[in-house]
């Protein structure tokens, strides 16, 4: 059968998103699973463990409720088996992305954009997660897509509706469009009046229906954009989880992102900040990458994730400037930039997807393998970071666990301190206070390399029954491995 070229693009997208659903065998962040697939397994089969965001009702349900309706599909068709709960969400995202990617090429209309996105190894770690920044940036590249720029023929305003849920389900969202959107306003040959009130309506009808869902879904009215501000901006809660300097996203996010693109993108900054009228687009892009970039900076909490929405952009504007004298690279030149992109993406793009971090989900491989040949008698103890694996979602078994929990200080109470800190300031201790004679004592406890010495005299009882690798250069409180004990 004769394919399009169209057609043929998009297939050749899904094929490498496809592929990457299989290659990516590790764990990035907890937000992948635990404001996902968890909170996904516990609306589609009423049990699961919901994190202190649930219970604050700062998350929408919008993304985790799409994933329990894949759930509850698969329950009716009695298909509901672990690799199915945790792959097909996946698949998911992977068209999702794949889709947003051929809509970002029929935009720019540059292979070159296309091809530098697609090997980028940080996107391809992330193009298939269920993470809520993936599938904002999957969602921002089609609207993209959609934007009425002025030297376009685009008039209509449909790609509100993406940012409006978007917005709904990830507040932070509206930092990037903000400028997008004003830029809309003020270049739009329409009526301003007319146009502002479009922009009402479509965000009225965004915000009623992501309100009504999470009113159906928490169970009470429920405004979860205002409460992420409330909790996250006003109070700060964010710092819990970790603070860096003013201009960590400059020196160390971006580098990281772009790799060999960083130079090529200051550079690029330098020549549309000269010629803003012959680079139109890009200078758009540049002051909603520099705007985002700013308020990003201001806060305290930043992670790499968090610039995937912008990535994108970044690469239409290093791929999309021309010199004003069209140098262009000799051909040996250019045969040695391709060599070099391709190694500096490929390199850590295998890493990462295969290597790093890869113990959390193979030791819950062989829990759940573990559970099928037992009683109905376990009860499982993790005595690791909080949110170090992800729980019943690759389990989709409804046994007790109990986890160290590290919610922040919602109550400012003084001299606060959370679960796992408590917990790895002197481990032998709590496990005294909390698993003496009146306790049932766990079936399974899983651990960190590193801590086991320390707990020696608690797993006296215990036999490891299996030990996994987990990364070369792991952060505080884990270790290089997972290490699954056994109560004999």
């Amino acid at each position: 059968m004769h394919l399009s070229k169209r057609n043929k693009t998009l297939s050749l997208l899904i094929l490498w998103r496809l592929i990457s659903v299989i290659l990516v065998q590790t764990a990035h962040v907890p937000d992948e699973y635990w404001q996902s697939l968890e909170v996904a397994h516990r609306l589609a089969f009423g049990y699961g463990y919901l994190t202190w965001e649930w219970i604050a009702k700062i998350r929408s349900y919008v993304y985790p409720f799409l994933i329990s309706i894949v759930y509850q599909l698969l329950a009716l068709l009695s298909l509901d088996y672990v690799t199915a709960l945790t792959t097909l969400p996946r698949l998911l995202q992977a068209f999702i992305s794949a889709y947003g990617e051929f809509r970002l090429y029929e935009w720019s209309k540059n292979k070159w954009t296309l091809y530098s996105l697609c090997v980028n190894w940080y996107w391809y770690y992330c193009a298939t997660r269920t993470l809520i920044n993936t599938i904002e940036t999957a969602c921002t590249m089609i609207a993209l897509s959609m934007f009425p720029w002025r030297d376009s023929n685009i008039r209509s305003i449909n790609f509100m509706w993406i940012v409006g849920f978007l917005c709904m389900m990830r507040p932070t969202a509206a930092i990037t469009w903000l400028p997008l959107c004003f830029y809309h306003l003020c270049t739009s040959p329409r009526n301003k009046l007319m146009l502002i009130s479009r922009y009402c309506m479509v965000g009225i009808v965004c915000c009623l229906s992501c309100i009504l869902l999470d009113t159906y879904c928490y169970g009470t009215l429920v405004i979860s954009p205002w409460e992420f501000f409330r909790v996250n901006v006003l109070h700060k809660v964010g710092d819990s989880y970790g603070t860096q300097h003013l201009l960590w996203y400059l020196f160390s996010g971006l580098p990281v992102l772009l790799g060999l693109y960083y130079p090529i993108f200051i550079s690029c900054v330098w020549q549309i900040t000269r010629h803003p009228a012959s680079f139109h687009r890009q200078a758009i892009m540049l002051v909603a990458i520099g705007w985002t970039l700013c308020v990003y900076s201001l806060l305290s909490h930043k992670e790499f994730r968090f610039l995937l929405p912008v990535l994108p952009m970044l690469i239409y504007i290093c791929t999309s400037c021309r010199l004003s004298l069209n140098i262009k690279f000799a051909k040996t030149g250019r045969k040695i930039f391709i060599a070099l992109l391709i190694v500096t993406n490929l390199l850590p793009g295998l890493y990462f997807c295969t290597v790093h971090q890869r113990g959390s989900l193979d030791a819950m491989n062989i829990l759940r393998k573990e559970l099928a040949d037992s009683d109905n008698t376990a009860n499982l103890l993790f005595l690791t970071p909080c949110h170090a694996t992800p729980l019943y979602s690759h389990l989709h078994n409804n046994v007790p666990i109990k986890i160290l929990t590290c919610e922040p200080n919602l109550n400012n109470s003084a001299n606060y301190v959370d679960e796992a800190d408590v917990f790895f300031a002197d481990p032998m201790q709590w496990l005294s206070h909390n698993y003496d004679n009146r306790n049932i004592i766990p079936s399974h406890v899983i651990a960190f390399n590193d801590l086991t010495p320390k707990i020696r005299k608690f797993l006296e009882h215990y036999q490891l029954i299996y030990e996994t690798f987990h990364a070369h250069f792991p952060q505080s409180n884990y270790g290089k491995y997972i290490e699954i004990y056994k109560h004999k």
